[in-house]
């Protein structure tokens, strides 16, 4: 028969459980999201918090989608209220696994009033895309809980708890962050650049990928923002593979930034393909949604690889670093 669990390896079971599911729920409120805007159905319940001033709205195809977003929120703000309370009552002293639960948590309430005042200001472009942004920032504040519960309660989390490992501060890492700080700020404007020039109309201006209009630098206004929306694209994607690179050849120090860096590189080639079959497909709402959903894919490999960057290498775990902490030993070595 096994060990026991004890009530560390429960609570770091449920931290973990927890945040990726907050994470998974995160990205599909996301991609939920994209459908309802895709398909024009950002109104289906034109009022807020009630739909057509009702709990249980008509079942019509448009408010459903809407209503099924609200929900799905509703679902998420669960899973990372519970994600941020067990933070703090298991791992109060391990201030990435606070301030990320608590992050997401205010970024995931910012979202449902925004949410609320995009409806009620009848779908202001800006207000949708500081809707996606705040999203999108809740969005990794999550990956940045997941990397957390999966390093806490390593077998060298005494001894390097809660100080990065020696390499981390060596110059290929501070290399390599800022390379990823880099990506992940190009990343964000990319995918808030996407929902502007879809805010201006220019969404569906080039018919055709790679050209617009059979040219490079077509002419008009909507062609030529759309294309500099490609072009922005390729530059980033630039960022991003080397990233990945880098990252991945890291593999022997940290396994766990190669397997997100290959994560991040699998989700751009399909990014890609998917930002073709947009254009092949004259811009139908499924493909557009599969577009977004990539997209924050994206997002969230690169956010994921930043933390196992950027967190110490483990974490005490909860009951253990607080008796560390209070100790006479470790308070003379602090001395």
């Amino acid at each position: 028969m096994g060990q026991p669990k004890t009530s560390g390896s429960k609570a770091r079971a449920a931290f973990r459980a927890l945040s990726v599911a907050a994470l998974a729920s995160a990205f599909a409120q996301v991609t939920l999201g994209g459908v309802v805007r895709v398909t024009g159905s950002g109104l289906g319940c034109p009022d807020w918090p009630l739909c057509h001033g009702r709990i249980i709205p008509p079942f019509d195809f448009a408010t459903l989608l809407e209503y099924s977003h609200r929900l799905s929120a509703t679902l998420l703000l669960v899973l990372v209220l519970a994600v941020f309370a067990l933070a703090l009552r298991r791992y109060r002293g391990n201030r990435w696994a606070v301030n990320s639960g608590g992050a997401a948590l205010a970024l995931v309430v910012v979202a449902a009033v925004l949410g609320g005042a995009t409806v009620l200001t009848e779908l202001a472009w800006w207000l949708r895309l500081l809707h996606l942004a705040i999203a999108e920032g809740a969005v990794a504040a999550l990956a940045v809980a997941v990397a957390v519960g999966w390093r806490i309660g390593a077998p060298e989390a005494a001894a390097q708890a809660p100080n990065a490992s020696a390499a981390a501060s060596s110059d290929s890492a501070r290399g390599f962050n800022r390379l990823t700080i880099a990506a992940l700020a190009g990343v964000l404007i990319l995918i808030l650049s996407g929902s502007f020039i879809v805010g201006l109309g220019y969404g569906s201006s080039c018919g055709e990928w790679p050209l617009c209009r059979g040219s490079l630098f077509p002419q008009g206004a909507p062609y030529a923002i759309h294309m500099s929306h490609r072009y922005f694209a390729a530059l980033i994607g630039v960022l991003v593979l080397m990233a990945a690179w880098a990252g991945w050849r890291r593999r022997a120090e940290s396994p766990g930034v190669a397997w997100a860096a290959a994560a991040l590189a699998a989700a751009f080639a399909l990014q890609i393909i998917a930002g073709a079959f947009v254009v092949w497909e004259g811009f139908t709402p499924t493909i557009k949604a599969v577009h977004l959903s990539m997209a924050t894919l994206v997002w969230i490999a690169l956010a994921l690889m930043a933390a196992l960057s950027f967190a110490p290498r483990s974490f005490a775990d909860g009951a253990a670093a607080q008796r560390a902490r209070l100790s006479p030993t470790a308070e003379g070595m602090r001395s």
